[in-house]
């Protein structure tokens, strides 16, 4: 039987060059200018579709409507700066509201799809990022963004 002895030399922390691993930056997101108003019409999809978009637009006032009476009202009644909808609801893409959205150049209507708005599925992280850029105030007319001081 060979006994082995230990060579201490072989550990030595100068033979081993350990570098800390820093996480990759987080991007700082900040859309507290937005103003945004969602109209979902299936009532199962709203929370998820909420807090999704509290998620990926922090700071944003997003108000949700659950019917196509109330996103009107809302839309009379207070200024938004950008509206969105699931074109593939039913009706939606033939609704008053889209046609009023359509109809005023001062308000950007967002598509989206809600059923892929999922925050807990990790593999939207890659749907993620163009929906956030969707929402950039780089992407704004200039005359929105008067519009909006």
């Amino acid at each position: 039987m060979v006994k082995l002895e230990e060579d201490e030399d072989l550990f030595d922390d100068d033979d081993y060059d350990f570098k800390e691993e820093k996480p990759a930056p987080q991007h700082n997101y900040d859309y507290k200018s937005r103003r945004i108003l969602v109209w979902v019409q299936e009532e199962e999809s709203l929370q998820q579709v909420e807090e999704t978009l509290a998620f990926l637009l922090p700071l944003a006032t997003i108000r949700m409507a659950n019917n196509e009476e109330k996103a009107i009202d809302l839309s009379e009644k207070e200024e938004w700066d950008t509206y969105v909808v699931d074109l593939t609801e039913e009706d939606v893409s033939i609704s008053e509201f889209v046609k009023r959205a359509n109809n005023n150049p001062d308000i950007m209507l967002v598509a989206l799809n809600y059923s892929r708005l999922n925050r807990d599925n990790e593999q939207n992280e890659v749907y993620f990022e163009p929906i956030r850029k969707l929402f950039d105030l780089d992407n704004l007319s200039k005359d929105q963004i008067e519009s909006q001081k």
